[in-house]
């Protein structure tokens, strides 16, 4: 699961390179570069920050911070909705390949009237790039990588799938000095039915060893990038995996925010920032002056903002965390309108027996039940 960070990094690097292709201001895509690496490298959370947070953040105006805040609450950005339509579609769908770029794409577009991977495909088959500047062998060579990337990683694996390459990368790492704790997090823990890729979670007071041990696993079949406290590979078979290392005592902390959803964490905040608390996946920090209230377990990150701890198949914001704040119910979900009673059925042979999927019941058949959070450190269930 990607950090806001990353999400808005992304964003205005977007932005920015719309703004170049489309003959826009030079400065004006300059500006939101250069905020795109101010994010990109930025301490906090930058879902945590407000406006004045915001603006705090190298390369970061009032302008780029009101963006910031309607991306991340409302997962759109209408300057760059904006700039998208006036790109041409063709153009959108070259730019979906991997390392290529929109203004390179803009290029062929322009230059070879290229407007599918298909087409560009055949278009480096026959050679037709060799007579554009920029488009080399290598860079030949390369956009057929990404191509090859795209294509491979477009859908989705069964849980079992994920679930074998997550328990091998667990117990490689798990097995160096370092490691402390080691488990699998995102829509994995959480239980989907396919999974987009692997979230892997460390705690360890020393991340360069076991971010190096992972990038040279015998199923890594590339390394995506690699930085002092995340790594992303793609398997052999083409499946994406993100490692991050944590300290021992964020444990708590990363293992909620990194098991999502998304729109589960959404919720989740929205309750700290009314307690005047701020929720990273480095811990539950008071607002007015960044001390830490709590990040050991994510049961302590739940109590403290007054909800009980919510089952990782639980989730997915189908009303769960106004469920807890209710009733405190850890046995039964709503789905949409209607109430739901659990009961247990592994995802797959190898899955805890903790994870619980829903059968909708009318609301009058609900049954709470109360099951303690403590299980042993191996399950992934438990923060």
């Amino acid at each position: 699961m990607a950090r806001p960070n990353e999400v808005v990094a992304a964003a205005l690097q977007e932005y920015a390179d719309l703004i170049s292709i489309t003959g826009g201001d030079p400065f004006r895509a300059r500006t939101y570069e250069k905020a795109a690496r101010g994010v990109a490298g930025h301490s906090a959370d930058v879902a945590t920050l407000d406006l004045k947070g915001l603006a705090q953040i190298p390369g970061i105006g009032k302008s780029t911070a009101e963006k910031i805040v309607e991306l991340l609450g409302t997962g759109r950005m209408a300057a760059l909705e904006e700039l998208r339509a006036k790109v041409p579609a063709g153009v959108r769908e070259l730019m979906a390949i991997p390392g290529l770029g929109p203004a390179k794409a803009m290029t062929l577009h322009r230059e070879l009237g290229i407007a599918s991977v298909d087409e560009l495909v055949v278009a480096i088959e026959a050679g037709r790039l060799s007579g554009l500047r920029g488009f080399g062998a290598k860079t030949a060579a390369n956009i057929l990588h990404g191509i090859e990337v795209l294509r491979h990683s477009g859908g989705r694996v069964l849980i079992s799938t994920a679930l074998a390459v997550a328990e091998e990368i667990v117990a490689a790492l798990s097995a160096l000095p370092g490691c402390e704790r080691c488990t699998y997090a995102g829509s994995l823990r959480r239980g989907r039915d396919s999974i987009g890729d692997v979230d892997i979670l460390a705690a360890s007071r020393e991340p360069e060893p076991i971010m190096a041990a992972f990038a040279e696993l015998p199923l890594v079949g590339e390394v995506i990038a690699r930085g002092p406290a995340k790594t992303s590979i793609r398997t052999n078979d083409g499946l994406q995996v993100d490692l991050r290392v944590v300290p021992h005592e964020s444990w708590g902390a990363a293992m909620q925010y990194f098991t999502g959803s998304k729109e589960h964490n959404i919720r989740v905040r929205e309750i700290a920032v009314r307690k005047g608390l701020k929720l990273s996946e480095y811990g539950l920090f008071r607002a007015e002056d960044d001390e830490l209230v709590v990040s050991a377990t994510e049961e302590e990150v739940y109590g403290r903002l007054g909800l009980p701890w919510i089952p990782p198949t639980l989730r997915e914001d189908r009303g769960e965390v106004a469920a807890a704040r209710e009733g405190g119910c850890r046995g039964w979900s709503p789905r949409r309108t209607s109430a739901a009673t659990c009961t247990p059925t592994p995802t797959s042979p190898t899955a805890c027996p903790r994870w619980r999927r829903c059968s909708p019941r009318p609301a009058s058949a609900v049954t709470a039940t109360t099951r303690s959070p403590t299980t042993p450190r191996t399950c992934p269930c438990s923060g």
